[in-house]
């Protein structure tokens, strides 16, 4: 583990080197603690990033107030809402909140039409307003960002690259070649604490209707019952940036 450790501190320091206009994107998963935490140690002053939504589960705030202020990571969350919630008014956190009436409009409609919530009918298109487009505003000043994404995650992952060109953005994954135990791994050598979920053995994290626990892949556990069952929000296959012409 401790080679790729090293590989991926090599890639962020390319990659800072070559975009001055960099930042990490943290879910505050498993894996984007380890990548923030490589990324810190590489440049102690990197930007770190989070999209967060309404229906992240407490714990997750929770763990994201504790975690920004032991880390010391100075986070910007972007988050779809009207105000800001409790737990995250914190003076060493700051919240850019984004306009939330398309999400509320569709939402209405979609519960008035099919007596459902929206991420059970439609959770590409409420992933779409609460988590691709807010990504697109955190990137929209970036030259390339750095995330933690992994190929042995689930089958929507296994052909992503360490460097990736996508419209107008380079997006550097640093831990590809990691597995899921070198992630626990290094979080116990480093001691790193996890969020809570993962003793209720949830495998990977994201919103707390759309999460469930166990699943042979990390990722079986995200949208079941759902047409993107495993899948992907968006943020990793929508392009974010559009090229300038030249």
């Amino acid at each position: 583990m401790e080679d790729k450790v090293f590989h991926a501190k090599e890639l962020i320091a390319n990659a800072i080197k070559e975009y001055p206009r960099i930042a990490v994107a943290c879910s505050f998963g498993k894996d984007s603690m380890v990548v923030s935490h490589i990324a810190r140690e590489v440049d102690p002053n990197i930007k770190i990033f989070a999209v967060m939504t309404q229906f992240k589960p407490p714990e997750t705030f929770e763990y994201l107030k504790r975690m920004n202020k032991k880390m010391g990571l100075d986070i910007t969350v972007y988050m779809v809402a009207d105000s800001v919630p409790t737990i995250l008014q914190d003076k060493s956190i700051k919240v850019i909140l984004l306009p939330s009436k398309e999400f509320e409009g569709k939402a209405a409609a979609t519960r008035q039409a099919t007596g459902k919530e929206i991420y059970k009918v439609d959770p590409d298109e409420c992933c779409r307003i609460l988590k691709v487009d807010p990504t697109k505003v955190a990137v929209s000043g970036l030259d390339a960002w750095i995330t933690g994404l992994r190929n042995t995650e689930g089958r929507t992952r296994v052909d992503y690259q360490e460097v990736e060109e996508k419209g107008g953005l380079i997006k550097i994954n640093p831990i590809l070649t990691f597995t899921e135990t070198d992630i626990w791994k290094y979080m116990a050598t480093r001691g790193i604490e996890a969020h809570p979920w993962y003793r209720l053995d949830y495998r990977s994290l994201g919103c707390a209707p759309c999460s469930n626990p166990g699943g042979e892949n990390e990722r079986d556990g995200r949208w079941q019952e759902t047409s993107k069952c495993g899948g992907e929000c968006g943020i990793h296959t929508r392009i974010l940036k559009e090229k300038v012409a030249s």
